[in-house]
């Protein structure tokens, strides 16, 4: 009775474990909104960055700061925080790249909340022409960490784990973002966002 006790709490702790590193509904209310945002506002549909700017993207005179994320918020926050701490904003662009889900919201929050000064251009993954070497390398980090991940969750549910250390590694391993392919991504930026 004992073990079926302390195998229950396994499972529970795994279950709250991967819930908490899920989507927070808030966030996810919020890409719902954006999203129809997108659809009947022609504003959140307008290019980004505007036309007259378009050559502020490949000017290698200013800053350019690669943001890889699904978060909109955490991404809007970062862009203003830098824009208000930057001693010359005029020189900052600023690179989102999102995945596909989240692309749309990501638009529709920046072509409504336009950033002053700086520029910001907003591209999905699903926009990027990656070259056979890149994709390649991104796909196999992808299964290598699909393995990993399968490999700590089976052994997470059938073995019977003795210290606290042991329990946190193989929650940490378990993050649903682990497998994320933006977290990927971050060793290719130069050819992303080429």
């Amino acid at each position: 009775m004992e073990r079926e006790v302390q195998s229950a709490r396994k499972k529970e702790s795994l279950n709250w474990h991967i819930a908490s590193h899920g989507v927070p509904k808030g966030l996810h209310c919020l890409c719902l909104k954006l999203a129809e945002e997108y659809v009947v506002n022609a504003m959140a549909r307008s290019r980004l960055p505007s036309p007259l700017h378009v050559s502020r993207l490949v000017d290698p005179t200013l800053h350019h700061i690669v943001l890889l994320t699904d978060n909109v918020l955490a991404a809007s926050v970062v862009v203003a925080s830098t824009v208000e701490n930057s001693a010359n904003p005029g020189r900052l662009v600023f690179h989102v790249v999102t995945d596909k889900k989240t692309y749309t919201p990501m638009h529709t929050w920046f072509a409504i909340n336009s950033i002053n000064s700086a520029v910001v251009e907003v591209r999905g993954l699903h926009h990027c022409d990656w070259s056979k070497e890149v994709n390649d390398g991104v796909i196999e980090m992808l299964e290598t960490n699909d393995l990993i991940w399968k490999h700590y969750y089976n052994n997470y549910k059938e073995k019977e784990l003795e210290h606290d250390e042991e329990d946190n590694r193989y929650l940490e391993a378990l993050k649903p973002s682990s497998l994320s392919l933006l977290n990927h991504l971050r060793l290719y930026i130069p050819q992303v966002t080429n």
